[in-house]
């Protein structure tokens, strides 16, 4: 009996299904937004897959509310569709959702429930935070659909700004008891207040690091630090108080007058109650850097190795939060506190668990406070993150590493590294600068134009639909660049007497002044305008230092003038051919030195080297031939100078030369008795030739190849002849210069540009 009750049973199921499974419809599954997804768009698309059915038409039911029990929700009408796009979501709203399917008379159970949640903010993308900009930068920002439009502010205030501390010694932890009346403390026994007209240093009696300080009120207030250092502040005098223990501490916090806690390395925990201290074992010996005490019984800590210690009125808790060391922890009430940490790490108390909340960043966070419902975390490299519903990155204007934060009363101050202080007061955007742009909804970018030089901006932006506005994005930070850069000539540098001025291009502006001077303070300069960022310029004197500088400007502002740089006009000339003490000179020689550009040359040539009766030649060009022959091996001297209007180089060193015995094609058959000059030219040259008498001698220009390329007959008179040659129909290249008569011939190289 029991084989053939399991055979029937075995049949009714099968039957069964085969009966209910034709009309049952089995509920959507889910697919977009992911569960718990965040940073989703006011106009998000519920996605889900289709299902089957006995109809060819399966319809879905929507249901949308902003608690997970549906008790406020939204059913949307049945359709068709398997995704529904949603309009003008709240920002910041978390929101739930499930489907129902229908298949004729039958209907599906609900799908799961997933929810999303909408993005708080836009965020920026470029330029990044503190990055110097021309004065027309593009900021760009992360698309988020379903806007109407956009704001987007800037102005030339933040709420928070750095401060003069006055010391270089790194700070570690701050206080406000009120606005006028802030305290700071950090190594080397550094103790620092404010009254409301500035930082003073005040002297407490100890010169170890301090690392924490907290206060009651006015009249009462602990620093502690290292060794166990623990000094007590009375309104009036400090005095070090013994609790009982030599390790470094690092936190402090006091509930009330009457109950305190100070922390410390090793898992160092001291109570304080009614006048007395204890020093307390928490069943952890982690270095514990941080701690905030509610009361007696609710006081929390944080420290190395992921630990979170806890007191509850009863025993101690050690527990680990994330993954990474935690540097510091605040509590506002019992149901909300936050750590922070190693790589960036921020966790959140609910009142039941931690939980991580996204920041955005990889830097190491150490410090972490709260005014209300507005917090703040800061860390390495000026690291600071802002909390207004989710966090946020703000500029900070400064690279240093920051180690504390602390706000209270809409004030706040941050301290950090090399005695850095940021402090807030005010919130900022109020300035009579400020600028609200409305921009479309379907725009990323925008572009700046004509801000002021050597500024620095802060903007944030946010969206808005027609029934909510997002929260602000982060505050990021630009500055537009002062002035130009300067490019060449080169800063000291000796020039020629026309020189092209350069300098970096400055983006956005209508136009450049240059300014030149003898004198330093700039009493009675030279100026000029161009559009460019180059210009030539050319002075008339020799051997003079020059002073200049660039600034530039557009129709709101002008720049600053650049670094001021200077260079010397050259004084001299280097000569370079015929060489010192040459021999065998040509009678007609060609006489070359470097060019000065912007100037033309005077030569003087004599046999006596005072220079006594000397032939005279001005030259445009950095080079002279002679036009008669000198005389048979003589010693010759010259000199040059440079000459630009009235003014006048000094003469350059005197060189000397030595002329050859006999002259000509039929006694020298070399190539001294011919020049040719330009050479390198574009094909109009002349051919100087020294000839001992009257007679035609064959002149031919043929390429590489040995093809002609031209041929001439011409006629030369004894002595000093000047030919000149035409073929600038040529192509560019190497030819020889042939010139022959019935005996000897002579080659030379000719260079076509």
């Amino acid at each position: 009996m029991k084989n053939i009750y399991s055979i029937l049973s075995l049949c009714f199921v099968m039957m069964s299904v085969s009966l209910f499974g034709q009309v049952k419809i089995y509920a959507p599954s889910l697919t977009a937004p992911t569960d718990m997804a965040v940073g989703q768009m006011p106009n998000a698309t519920l996605d889900w897959n289709a299902v089957t059915g006995d109809s060819l038409v399966i319809i879905y039911e929507l249901e949308v509310a902003n608690n997970a029990d549906f008790t406020n929700s939204e059913l949307f009408p049945k359709t068709d569709l398997t995704a529904l796009t949603m309009t003008d979501l709240l920002f910041g709203q978390t929101y739930y959702w499930r489907v129902k399917a229908y298949d004729g008379g039958y209907e599906s159970d609900w799908s799961e429930v997933w929810s999303f949640t909408v993005a708080w903010n836009v965020e920026m993308k470029n330029p990044s935070d503190g990055d110097k900009v021309f004065t027309n930068p593009e900021i760009t920002w992360n698309e988020l659909t379903g806007l109407v439009g956009y704001q987007l502010q800037i102005d030339t205030v933040y709420d928070w700004k750095k401060d003069e501390s006055g010391v270089t010694t790194d700070i570690y932890d701050s206080y406000i008891v009120t606005n006028d009346d802030i305290w700071a403390v950090g190594n080397d026994g550094l103790v620092l207040h404010n009254d409301g007209t500035g930082w003073m240093v005040k002297d407490i009696g100890v010169s170890v690091n301090l690392k924490a300080v907290s206060f009651i009120d006015a009249n009462m207030g602990y620093v502690v630090g290292d060794e166990g250092t623990v000094v007590s502040y009375d309104g009036t005098d400090w005095t070090v108080v013994d609790i009982g223990t030599t390790e470094d501490l690092t936190g402090v916090s006091f509930a009330d007058a009457d109950n305190g806690v100070v922390v410390g390395l090793g898992g160092t925990v001291v109570v304080y109650n009614t006048g007395s201290w204890e020093v307390v074992t928490t069943g952890d010996n982690n270095d514990l850097y941080d701690v905030s005490m509610l009361g007696a019984s609710n006081i929390w800590a944080c420290g190395k190795g992921k630990i979170v210690v806890n007191y509850n009125g009863t025993e101690w808790a050690a527990n680990q939060v994330g993954s990474k060391d935690n540097y510091a922890i605040t509590m506002v009430d019992e149901n909300n506190g936050c750590v922070v940490g190693k790589s960036g790490e921020v966790f959140h108390w609910n009142g039941m668990i931690w939980y991580e909340e996204e920041t955005g960043t990889s830097k190491n966070l150490n410090g972490v406070s709260f005014d209300g419902a507005t917090g703040y975390a800061v860390g390495a490299s000026g690291t600071v993150l802002m909390f207004n519903g989710k966090w946020n990155q703000i500029t900070s204007g400064v690279g240093e590493d920051l180690q504390s934060v602390s706000v209270a009363n809409g004030s706040g101050i941050i301290t950090g590294v090399d005695g850095v202080i940021i402090s807030k007061n005010g919130s900022g955007f109020n300035s009579p600068f400020l600028k609200t742009y409305e921009l479309a909804g379907d725009t990323t970018s925008w572009q700046f134009n004509d801000l002021l030089f050597g500024q620095t901006f802060y903007y944030r932006l946010r969206g808005y639909h027609s029934i909510d506005t997002s929260m602000w994005s982060g505050v990021k930070s630009f500055t537009t660049q002062a002035s130009p850069v300067l490019v060449a000539p080169d800063d000291g540098v000796t020039t020629d007497l026309e020189m092209e001025f350069e300098w970096e291009e400055y983006e956005g502006i209508t136009n450049y002044i240059i300014e030149v001077d003898w004198s330093a303070s700039f009493n009675d300069p030279s100026s000029f305008t161009t559009e460019v960022d180059t210009i030539v310029l050319v002075t008339s004197s020799f051997g003079v230092q020059y002073f200049w500088r660039v600034a530039t400007q557009h129709a709101m502002d002008i720049s600053d003038w650049s670094e001021v740089w200077t260079f010397t006009t050259v004084n001299t000339v280097a000569l370079e051919s015929p060489a010192n003490n040459a021999k065998e000179v040509a009678l007609c020689p060609l006489y070359s030195w470097g060019e000065i550009i912007g100037a033309s040359y005077e030569i003087w040539i004599d046999i006596d080297e005072s220079f006594s009766n000397p032939v005279m030649h001005t030259s445009d060009d950095p080079q002279h031939q002679c036009q008669s022959s000198l005389e048979k091996g003589v010693i010759y001297y010259w000199k040059v100078r440079g000459v630009s209007g009235v003014n006048h180089s000094e003469w350059s060193e005197t060189w000397s030369f030595e002329t050859e015995g006999a002259i000509g094609i039929d006694e020298q058959f070399n190539a001294d008795a011919v020049n040719i000059y330009p050479n390198p030219g574009n094909g109009e040259f002349n051919v100087y030739l020294n000839s001992l008498e009257s007679k035609d001698y064959q002149l031919q220009v043929v390429d590489i190849a040995g093809k002609l390329i031209h041929d001439q007959t011409i006629n030369c008179q004894i002595g000093s002849n000047n030919i000149p040659v035409n073929i600038n129909s040529i192509e560019s290249g190497t030819y020889n210069l042939i010139i022959s008569d019935n005996d000897n011939t002579i080659s030379k190289r000719l260079l076509i540009k």
